[in-house]
């Protein structure tokens, strides 16, 4: 299993990111740099700074909302960033809350597995990527209801484009199988990638036989430090997703009991539940073994809590000490 990091933060400027573009191009163990999704700078416009600035780090996203973009404009930023970089770019799409569709479009996605399945067809289809008849392939009797990709762009020569489906709940994960270049998680615990996300990518390749997919765990990281509060860590990392029903629904799948309307238990709930690491560096690295044995292929370390509370110098004093831990695993 690989390592990645998350730049902790919604950068207000791109001089906040440089710190951990710094961290991944001089640390061996970790293999690429994401980024969520930002009402702030755009992401694609934040990676090509840092390679201009002497940091043309392996870059992703995770997931960045598809109501805010068409796909052509996606595929456009895609191998923007694998151009400026000079690394494959793993994106990630995923529909966002229901909130987020109707402030952005006016009203909501009936279907949004179903909706999220056409933006990545419709962006891979303006990529012009190597035609895959499972993800082209349409129906006369079912033409696209949300998203349309039009003609290819004109061509650009680029590393490549990697497209990922944000993945939360079985079916969402089935159909990243059959259509995504990599399922990527968000606040999962292990045991809930283990017994459901892995299989459901995997029989979802294997329907339409092709390889499996990459599995991406974005994994929310602390720790253990006098006068820290793991429950604060929590809101400051996960709070806004923890009131979101679709998160709550997939926890409550994963064995999780976070009630949206009960922080505090909510938090609690999360860290008892695997959802969130805290403890030592050895303890930490100890329960990102079970995502490795689970069958995940890239774990990105999201120390988001820290940074917020502490600052930029505890979050990479945090996350060295855990790199440190790591540094003899063999996964």
């Amino acid at each position: 299993m690989k390592l990645s990091l998350l730049i902790p933060t919604v950068p207000a400027t791109v001089e906040q990111a440089v710190p951990f573009a710094r961290q991944v191009a001089h640390g061996s163990q970790l293999s690429r740099l994401w980024q969520g999704q930002s009402y702030g700078l755009e992401p694609a416009a934040t990676f090509a700074y840092l390679a201009g600035a002497g940091y043309p780090v392996p870059a992703g996203t995770c997931v960045l909302v598809t109501p805010l973009r068409h796909p052509a404009q996606a595929a456009l930023e895609a191998r923007t960033v694998a151009a400026v970089t000079g690394h494959t770019a793993i994106m990630g799409y995923g529909p966002g809350s229901q909130v987020t569709q109707r402030a952005r479009l006016g009203t909501v996605y009936e279907k949004p597995v179903d909706a999220s399945v056409e933006f990545v067809r419709a962006a891979r289809s303006c990529l012009a990527q190597p035609w895959d008849p499972m993800v082209h392939r349409a129906s006369p009797e079912s033409p696209p209801r949300y998203f349309h990709s039009g003609e290819a762009l004109p061509p650009v020569v680029h590393p490549g484009v990697q497209l990922g489906l944000g993945v939360l709940r079985s079916r969402m994960a089935r159909v990243a199988g059959k259509v995504a270049d990599a399922a990527i998680t968000w606040l999962a615990p292990a045991s809930y990638l283990r017994q459901v996300v892995v299989p459901e990518v995997a029989a979802g390749a294997k329907s339409v036989g092709r390889p499996r997919p990459s599995v991406v765990a974005t994994v929310q990281v602390a720790v253990a430090r006098r006068g820290r509060s793991p429950v604060d860590l929590v809101h400051l990392s996960a709070g806004g997703h923890l009131v979101l029903p679709h998160y709550a629904d997939m926890l409550i799948r994963a064995g999780v009991d976070a009630p949206t309307n009960d922080p505090v238990s909510a938090a609690k709930a999360l860290i008892s539940g695997g959802g969130f690491l805290y403890g030592s560096p050895s303890d930490i690295a100890a329960d990102l073994t079970e995502y490795a044995e689970a069958g995940v292929d890239e774990a990105i370390l999201n120390l988001t809590g820290v940074h917020t509370r502490y600052g930029t110098d505890e979050a990479l004093l945090d996350l060295n000490e855990i790199l440190a831990a790591t540094a003899s695993v063999h996964w």
